[in-house]
């Protein structure tokens, strides 16, 4: 598959799943499961651990699945804030 291709298939399954989420939030009991759910994903900060000049490649890629992670809990917030009426 083209990259390209999967780029586009990617942004496609990142606009669900923010606009699911986006519906999720907009039910606080259920809100705060969906980030307890979240919570049990290692999440590294970057002040949490030291992974040297290079860092592995494991720490990298959790490093930035929990930056997706992060951006895409918080474009659900603000996309519902900006119109809090359910859909």
């Amino acid at each position: 598959m083209e990259n390209q291709s999967i780029e586009f298939r990617l942004a496609a399954h990142r606009e669900i799943l923010v606009a699911v989420l986006s519906a999720l939030y907009r039910h606080k009991d259920v809100w705060a499961e969906v980030n307890r759910a979240l919570e049990e994903v290692p999440i590294v900060q970057d002040h949490e651990e030291d992974p040297g000049v290079v860092p592995s490649e494991a720490f990298a890629r959790q490093n930035a699945m929990t930056t997706e992670i992060a951006s895409m809990l918080q474009d659900a917030r603000d996309r519902t804030d900006l119109d809090p009426r359910p859909s």
